[in-house]
């Protein structure tokens, strides 16, 4: 447009304000390049209907003829065409309707000129019409991409769910078939049980309530002396009442060291592993009470730090 501007200076009474108008535009331009909100900021949606309707009011008198030196009009159109795919419609509209009122206003009082400012107007309305519709049907469009993607969301996270549900079921029952496997094929079979294989099927009990209440505790060193300190007639009681909060990174191979060491050490009673709730002084304790009773405490003097 500015080309075009330069291009008709032989056609207008003078220059300068050709170079206004071309100064004007370029600023609406800027403005609504750095104007990244959408819909277009208020302010900025103002700004740019003034810079185009007072370059209407300043250039339209000042044009010899038609053609190219009334380009103020077609930018002012496009000008409204940006503002509609910036969500700014109405404003658009309005912002025309100047425009056109102010190229109405310069054919009325100029002398036979009337008719072609009402051609200079209807040529560029429907640039704004292409606009709105446009606007319109990128708005639907995006819609409809959004309520897909919606869609696609919810299939996507339940296909994951339902994989997650069967990695964990395939995971249980690989950890149930370690666990208990060769008693349950025992039993199935309908043999007789010795007492060997009975002491071996509470062992085996054991170990899986072990895995429902002490998850954390659930590690194969752990799980190892647990079933020694049972094959000895030892009760073990593991206990995670701080899940499903995880155990600090640096704690678990204390946790593990301590429980290791006194279920190894104990030869009846009773002995308790615990991890204790989030926010105690304590982090675990070890209890052994038989023939001798030992306490052990773990403190969380680093657990805040999770």
């Amino acid at each position: 447009m500015s080309v075009l501007a330069l291009l008709s200076l032989d056609h207008v009474h003078s220059p300068t304000p050709v170079y206004v108008g071309i100064t004007a535009f370029g600023i609406a331009w800027l403005a609504l390049s750095l104007d990244n909100a959408k819909p277009a900021r208020l302010s900025v949606t103002v700004l740019v209907i003034l810079l185009s309707v007072g370059t209407t009011l300043l250039l339209s008198w000042n044009a010899v003829n038609g053609g190219f030196s009334q380009w103020y009009v077609g930018s002012g159109a496009l000008v409204m065409f940006y503002l509609c795919l910036r969500g700014r419609n109405l404003w658009a509209w309005i912002g025309f309707a100047l425009i056109g009122g102010a190229v109405l206003a310069w054919g009325l009082t100029t002398e036979d000129r009337l008719f072609e400012a009402i051609m200079l107007v209807a040529r560029q309305a429907p640039f704004v019409l292409v606009g709105s519709l446009f606007a319109y049907g990128m708005g639907r469009t995006s819609k409809r991409l959004e309520e897909v993607h919606d869609v696609e969301t919810a299939r996507a996270a339940a296909e994951a769910a339902a994989l997650a549900r069967s990695a964990e079921r395939s995971r249980r029952l690989t950890a149930l078939e370690i666990a208990v496997g060769p008693q349950l094929r025992l039993i199935a079979n309908g043999d007789q049980l010795s007492p060997t294989d009975r002491r071996e099927l509470l062992v085996a009990e054991a170990r899986l309530r072990d895995s429902l209440r002490a998850r954390q505790l659930d590690v194969p060193e752990i799980v190892a002396a647990a079933q020694r300190a049972r094959r000895r007639s030892v009760t073990v009681v593991l206990l995670d009442d701080r899940y499903p909060l995880p155990l600090p990174p640096h704690t678990l191979a204390g946790v593990i060291e301590g429980a290791v060491s006194m279920l190894d050490a104990a030869l009846d009673g009773t002995v308790t592993i615990r991890l204790l709730p989030a926010g105690r002084a304590l982090i675990a304790t070890f209890v052994a009470d038989g023939s001798e009773y030992t306490r052990v405490e773990i403190p969380a003097e680093t657990d805040a730090m999770l």
